[in-house]
């Protein structure tokens, strides 16, 4: 079992803050397990899919940790922007 480098968890998750990339690095997951985690995200965010037992303690632990980043993201405002005002 080797642990995912940091080269391939930004390959996978893209431009993360370093923190958030010690984090997961400290986990000691794998890529395969980084890429589980991941696409549990995406299935639960993107296709309101129901969550499902993780494979590993490690998975659990990566899984949680992206679930703090989507959390955190901004949330677009309805059309693009904030609504504007009947006086504008």
């Amino acid at each position: 079992m080797n642990t995912a480098t940091a080269e391939e968890v930004t390959g996978l998750l893209g431009e993360v803050d370093p923190n958030v990339l010690d984090r997961i690095l400290a986990i000691g997951a794998t890529f395969d397990e980084v890429g589980e985690a991941l696409s549990a995200i995406e299935d639960e965010d993107g296709y309101g899919e129901i969550p499902h037992a993780a494979s590993s303690p490690r998975v659990a632990e990566v899984r949680a940790v992206l679930e703090e980043l989507v959390l955190e993201e901004p949330q677009e405002e309805p059309f693009g922007g904030p609504a504007m005002s009947e006086g504008a």
